[in-house]
């Protein structure tokens, strides 16, 4: 009975392995494109052109932002958790921290789902919205079009197969966005006339300081959440070992420097040619049809489509990840709520969660209903939340040996609750009654919170334990 419960162990173990972690031959080049199409979603293609056309180049210092978070993770984070093996965050924390009861883990699992179930519809909208643009496909069919294909291929393949689409999706996304901006600089003129006309239309496009509030804050959510992003971190635990990550990495921050200046290059351009629009999200639509034509213009779209799927594919991965492997695997059996699931009823689980993880955001976005003012919180929340959440626990249970469970549930939870409740307050409270306090992000007394709890109450621990 020993050896068949072990051979039991190791084969749920490795068909995990194989489907959470592409059974860790990840290589270093697939790796970092991988990351980058992960962290390049829908938002960055749509949402940060027209940032970059409301406000104009100061926005590009986010990027710093999100480099300083990679630099994090590279130095403190990413190698140092594919050392340790698993398969997500949770289970480290569970490893670290839990013992038998795995309450943190648990507790990070369901956290980490309900935050990428929602953060997936934004997704969806804004690939809906694409198709709507060009093609005329209604809002419903666009959602199911994005939930279907991106299912279909992550259900299949799993972790290998997103990977490798993620691959082919980056380099979509490169050619797509790096086109655009070529051909739409040499027909305003070069890069001489594009400055000297944004200059004409408003001096403040070209200054890197026109709007600092949206700049610091953005750059400190996403440096904070990137550098303990879960869906970041599982590409991390697929790659084949903690040096694979160490070259990852950098080539990742590589290609999307490259990104991120052909999407202030938009831009610029779609303020340049089109300086009326109400609606500075509609300015890549704008680009693709108006200036490009059919060939480069599918090609910006092309790489919008991109965008999303390659964000879309890892989510499922996350939260499939987050509710068969860390909470009903791992953590109902652990509390006695279920009996110890046996490795076929697992994998049934996995893949009843990612086609959960994939339907459940659909249809959030096609009728949101009274579940409408929490959809939009959390998507605009979601780094913050997940810096503030996660980022103290994870390196304290990395680098500090008097970290304890007690202390890092205090952070987990108070970082969550801390982060969430700052916004909540800041949008109903008026500018009037908390001053300058509105324009400081969430992350900011997030991520303090959950640090003076996960201290504080490791330290108590430490105490009690060493009088006892």
């Amino acid at each position: 009975m020993i050896g068949s419960s072990e051979a039991h162990s190791e084969a749920d173990a490795s068909n995990a392995e194989s489907f959470y972690a592409a059974d860790r031959r990840i290589g270093g080049v697939f790796g970092a494109m991988s990351l980058t199409a992960t962290q390049v979603s829908a938002g960055t293609l749509i949402g940060t052109i027209g940032i970059h056309y409301a406000v104009g180049v100061s926005f590009g210092l986010v990027w710093l932002g999100i480099w300083a978070g990679w630099v994090a993770s590279l130095l403190f984070v990413g190698p140092h958790l594919r050392a340790r093996g698993g398969i997500t965050v949770s289970e480290f924390l569970s490893a670290r921290f839990d013992g038998d009861n795995e309450v943190v883990g648990g507790t990070t699992a369901a956290l980490v789902s309900v935050i990428y179930l929602v953060y997936t519809t934004a997704q969806y909208v804004a690939g809906a919205v694409i198709l709507d643009a060009v093609f005329g496909v209604p809002r419903v069919l666009g959602i199911a079009v994005f939930a279907a294909v991106a299912l279909s291929y992550t259900l299949v393949g799993g972790m290998r197969l997103s990977i490798y689409s993620d691959a082919v999706q980056v380099t979509a996304l490169l050619l797509g966005v790096a086109a655009a901006a070529v051909v739409g600089v040499a027909e305003t003129g070069g890069a001489r006339a594009l400055i000297d006309a944004a200059a004409a239309i408003d001096p403040t496009l070209l200054s890197g300081t026109s709007a600092p509030a949206l700049t610091t804050g953005l750059a400190l959510s996403f440096g904070f959440g990137i550098a303990v992003a879960p869906y970041e971190l599982s590409r991390v635990y697929a790659m084949r070992d903690p040096e694979t990550v160490k070259r990852a990495i950098p080539i990742s921050i590589a290609i999307q420097a490259v990104i991120a200046v052909c999407i202030l290059t938009l831009g610029l351009l779609a303020r340049v040619r089109f300086p009326g629009l109400a609606d500075p999200d509609a300015s890549v639509v704008r680009l693709a049809l108006d200036l490009f034509g059919p060939a480069v213009g599918l090609l910006l779209l092309g790489a919008v489509v991109a965008a999303v799927l390659s964000t879309v594919d890892s989510v499922l991965l996350v939260t499939s990840a987050a509710v068969a492997h860390d909470i009903y695997e791992r953590t109902l059996p652990a509390l006695g709520l279920v009996p110890e699931p046996t490795p076929a009823r697992v994998r049934r689980v996995s893949r009843i969660a990612t086609v959960g993880a994939a339907v459940v955001p659909a249809a959030l976005a096609v009728n949101p209903g009274p579940l409408g003012g929490v959809v939009q919180l959390i998507v605009a929340l979601y780094t913050s939340v997940l810096g503030s959440t996660l980022f103290v626990p994870v390196l304290g249970g990395l680098h500090w040996d008097a970290a304890t469970g007690d202390g890092a549930f205090a952070g987990v939870v108070v970082g969550f609750v801390t982060a969430t409740a700052w916004q909540v307050l800041t949008e109903v409270w008026t500018v009037d009654r908390l001053g300058s306090l509105t324009a400081v992000d969430p992350v900011v007394p997030g991520v303090i919170a959950s640090a003076a709890a996960f201290v504080a109450v490791s330290l108590a621990d430490t105490d009690r334990l060493g009088s006892a």
